[in-house]
């Protein structure tokens, strides 16, 4: 993410700081027919040199990126022209756009080197304006190196010269700058203050592009402080305006940006589909690194979602991407991303592998980093050196024309005494310079042995790291191995009592069928319906143990959807109630449903209606004709219970603690003669579990029962 701020940061800088920021929308072919246009004032022998240095410094700007070397080959000759004409803000402006392309191609030393020197310049012809320029731009490469306090040091400083100048165009530029410096640092409080400042004169000078960039900063920073509703409405803002200038770039960005914040949102669907028009955009604009980017965040919203597969996919296409770029960063991230997703799909042997492409690639990048950072660091110390040495050269020079002066007559004398301290000092400046040098190769040295020594250190130790993540696997694997076996001999043991239930309404089922079958012709119409109303309630318990059977099987393989919703259980109860009237009748049993009218839970509400209807079967099931049953609701701070209570024949506690266990399934005669498989307690459980409630059961044998489930009142926040 900082690396993506950082290259906003370098695009803003170049248009803002070294060329008139242009806010209209270009067009390729436009774009085109003015870079011929200026080529043509290039190559033309008859335009005047002046104008032919402005084309130079345009034309280079215009192809900056695409072709970075036949730039900087423009602006060395804009550097040569001007340098013929002896105009010294150009030759200032042409040597800070040459370190700028230096930066951009990773000479770092060219870059420091060229704006030094257009500082001097500038400085010794007084133009403030191409001075606070360059202070910028130095700025930007000490920020891009990675020294923070160096960079803040050169863009307060030029801020406060553009301050004094009322110069607002520039304090945007600016403004951003430090806003994106402290977002690398996670400043995010400080980071807003200056993108709000850099969003004020935008607003106030109409300057609708720039303030595009600030509204997607302050979306970053919202996002980051979890103010998800500020984010949405700041990159909204930023991508309307970036559509209607149809900046292809900045468009694909902002849609990257509004992605990653679904994605935070667990939003599946807007977030693939953000995540896929920026990745249009960013082919449409040929950018592959941002290509690289969305195919990395494409992979890690299908995996956030647990679609591994077409995760897998897209990691691999970021990688193609990243790999034919040479973008080690971007390699490195998806190498890490693909050892966690073959982490998640159990393949350890591949996941270990990819965690190795990672370690390397990031510890190559530290490497180069390391080295980078070493040489940028002596080069800076050289030159800090170097301008030591010349103001103490210069301070002896002019004791030396002093002392020349005061002794003129004497100057014969004089001149065989100096030339032998020079002698002497020449003698001791070169011993001092080998002196030195000695120490300085002494202390790389010590300096490269201590570095070796830490890094056998660090990989002594992610050897044992990985050595007890191995062994923390084995572990697992066995506890795994364990719990599977133990699991398949309970589910064993639930089919053959399954099974065994089965059985009894079978065999009832085939020897009504082969009564019917033998003696329907001898049979009364009495009989006959006695007998249909028996096969009937056969067939009823075949299918009320097949239902359950089929609901409990889809709930243990995860194919039971759950889909919570805030409903009137209210509503549920009373239809429940409805379906068991003819039973009730046919038993002579009341109802008393004194559940308080209005209440609203939160789950689902097929699941609802199956713990109900099961748990007041039961109720009917085991209450004696002419009996009772009491529905009744209890509110707890964060969850509502339902209690369905009867006054039939109770369970006694040894039973009790057979209940909801898959190994036992106890079931007992009704008062009827009814026969139950005790599935439907289990898949009450196991429904009022998912909901986030649970199942209790209060009963004495004899006395009756009370058995009541919980359900929340409220959908469970974020967090928990």
């Amino acid at each position: 993410m900082m690396k993506k701020f950082l290259w906003l940061l370098i695009v803003l800088l170049w248009s803002g700081l070294c060329h008139t920021p242009v806010y209209a929308t270009t067009t390729n072919d436009q774009y085109d027919a003015e870079a011929d246009s200026l080529k043509n004032l290039v190559d033309n022998p008859e335009v005047a040199d002046s104008v032919r240095l402005e084309a130079l410094i345009t034309l280079a700007w215009s192809i900056r990126s695409s072709e970075q070397e036949l730039a900087k080959e423009y602006v060395m000759k804009a550097l040569e022209i001007a340098r013929d004409l002896d105009d010294q803000q150009y030759i200032g402006r042409s040597l800070t756009d040459l370190g700028l392309l230096y930066w951009r191609k990773g000479d770092f030393k060219q870059a420091y080197e060229n704006m030094f020197k257009a500082r001097q310049l500038f400085e010794d012809i007084e133009d403030d304006e191409g001075y606070a320029r360059v202070l910028i731009n130095l700025g930007v490469i000490f920020h891009g190196q990675g020294y923070y306090d160096n960079a803040l040091e050169y863009y307060f400083e030029g801020l406060q010269m553009y301050e004094d100048r009322d110069d607002d165009s520039s304090q945007f530029t600016v403004l951003n700058n430090i806003g994106y410096l402290y977002q690398e640092q996670e400043q995010y409080d400080k980071a807003e203050e200056y993108h709000r400042r850099a969003l004020n004169i935008a607003e106030k000078h109409e300057m609708e592009q720039s303030k595009a960039y600030s509204l997607n900063n302050l979306g970053i920073i919202s996002q980051h402080n979890g103010n998800y509703k500020a984010a949405h409405r700041y990159f909204s803002e930023a991508l309307n305006i970036r559509l209607e200038y149809n900046d292809i770039r900045e468009i694909a960005i902002t849609q990257k940006a509004i992605g990653n914040l679904y994605i935070e949102e667990n939003k599946h669907d807007d977030a693939l589909d953000i995540l896929r028009e920026a990745q249009a955009y960013f082919e449409q604009a040929q950018l592959e690194r941002g290509k690289a980017q969305v195919a990395r965040d494409l992979g890690s919203a299908y995996m956030a979602f647990g679609e591994l597969d077409r995760a897998k996919d897209y990691f691999f296409k970021s990688i193609e991407i990243a790999d034919e770029a040479d973008i080690h960063s971007i390699l490195a991230e998806n190498y890490d991303l693909l050892s966690r997703l073959m982490h998640q799909q159990q393949q350890y042997k591949d996941a270990y592998e990819y965690q190795q492409k990672h370690i390397s690639l990031k510890d190559s990048i530290y490497d180069e980093e390391s080295r980078r950072r070493v040489m940028e660091m002596q080069l800076m110390y050289d030159r800090e050196r170097q301008q030591d040495e010349i103001d103490l050269l210069q301070k002896n020079s002019q004791i030396q024309q002093l002392n020349l002066e005061k002794q003129r007559q004497s100057r014969n004398y004089l001149l065989l005494f100096m030339a032998l301290i020079l002698l002497l000092l020449v003698i001791l400046y070169y011993r001092f310079i080998e002196s030195r040098r000695t120490n300085k190769k002494l202390k790389t040295q010590k300096e490269e042995i201590s570095r070796n020594n830490e890094k056998l250190k660090e990989l002594n130790d992610s050897l044992i790291v990985e050595k007890k993540k191995v062994d923390r696997l084995n572990k697992q694997l066995q506890e795994n191995e364990k719990n599977l076996i133990e699991t398949n001999q309970t589910k064993d043991k639930f089919f053959s009592i399954i099974s065994h239930d089965l059985r009894n309404p079978f065999a009832s089922v085939l020897s009504f069928s082969r009564l019917l079958k033998r003696d329907i012709d001898h049979l009364s119409k009495e009989e006959l319906k006695e007998l249909a109303s028996e096969l009937d309630r056969s067939v009823l318990k075949i299918n009320n143990l097949l239902e359950n059977l089929l609901q409990w099987s889809r709930a243990q393989t995860g194919k039971i959807q759950y889909n919570p919703e805030r409903f009137n259980i209210k509503d549920v109860i009373r239809d429940n109630v409805r379906l068991f009237e003819a039973n009730t009748l046919e038993k002579n049993i009341d109802i008393f449903d004194r559940v308080h009218d209005g209440i609203q839970v939160w789950g689902d509400v097929n699941m609802t209606d199956t713990i109900v209807r099961n748990l007041l079967s039961n109720a009917l099931k085991y209450t004696y004709p002419g009996g009772y049953i009491e529905i009744r609701s209890h509110k707890h701070p964060d969850m509502i219970e339902i209690a369905i209570a009867d006054n039939g024949v109770g369970i006694s506690e040894e039973d009790q603690d057979k209940l909801f266990r898959v190994d036992s399934l106890h079931s007992s005669y009704g008062t009827s003669e009814e026969k139950g498989s005790g599935l439907g307690l289990l898949l009450c459980k196991e429904f009022a579990q998912k909901q986030g409630g649970n199942i209790y059961i209060n009963s004495k044998a004899g006395k009756g029962s009370v058995v009541s489930f919980t359900i929340p009142v409220e959908a469970p926040s974020d967090g928990e």
